[in-house]
């Protein structure tokens, strides 16, 4: 359990000892390292009305759970996916479709053409010309594809797959990560410690692996 009293003594706000809005948007805004915007107010707002439905109940969950989407957004300030990226970086972040940089070259600083070749996966429901664009990267744990937008916008209630830019809201994108962390079952992972296994399972591989440490670290040592 959380002693959220002395959690909220350390943040320097009214130590009530109920995680509401107040406390989690100086929680994330502890973590970002500068002060609350609106974006981080909201994404506050929404992690206090569903943390504890989501099974955020110990320093260990919830620690991991911000360190990983402040990773993600660049500190709460990036919401979709950026790929801008030079023929280089695209030759080492994609080597299986990109074996060589001279490859990756028409690619390069064209976002929409890297998408809709990266993410050209019919097997993710990506069935139309521009999917893979208009279905890239967003929020806090960069929902991605199609059918993904579809599965959760159906699980939560939302028109994800009508209207994307949802996804990249910054109270929506807390409640899309809440429930992929708990359909990837991450709090399992967190309970035996295996963060390399947590990251594995939000981010595919173990990109950010050090620095999701880092901030986990400075996380608990305000909820530990």
């Amino acid at each position: 359990m959380i002693d959220w009293k002395r959690a909220q003594q350390r943040l320097g706000v009214a130590a009530d000892g109920v995680p509401g809005p107040i406390t989690m948007t100086a929680l994330l805004a502890f973590v970002a390292g500068r002060a609350a915007d609106d974006a981080i107010r909201a994404m506050g707002a929404m992690l206090a009305r569903q943390a504890t439905a989501y099974g955020m109940t110990t320093p260990e969950r919830l620690a991991e759970f911000v360190a990983q989407i402040c990773n993600e957004t660049g500190g709460f300030r990036r919401f979709v996916e950026n790929l801008n990226y030079s023929a280089e970086a695209i030759q080492r972040t994609w080597p299986s479709r990109f074996p060589t940089v001279a490859s990756a070259e028409p690619f390069a600083r064209n976002p929409e053409k890297l998408a809709n070749r990266v993410y050209d996966r019919a097997s993710e429901g990506n069935t139309q010309p521009g999917d893979g664009w208009r279905y890239r990267g967003r929020g806090a744990l960069q929902l991605t594809f199609r059918g993904n937008y579809r599965r959760f916008g159906q699980a939560l209630g939302l028109p994800l797959e009508d209207a994307p830019d949802l996804a990249a809201n910054p109270a929506t994108s807390v409640l899309i990560a809440l429930h992929f962390w708990r359909l990837g079952k991450v709090n399992d992972a967190v309970d035996r410690h295996d963060y390399r296994q947590a990251r594995k399972i939000t981010n595919g591989g173990y990109i950010g692996l050090e620095e999701v440490a880092r901030l986990r670290v400075r996380v608990l040592g305000v909820l530990a």
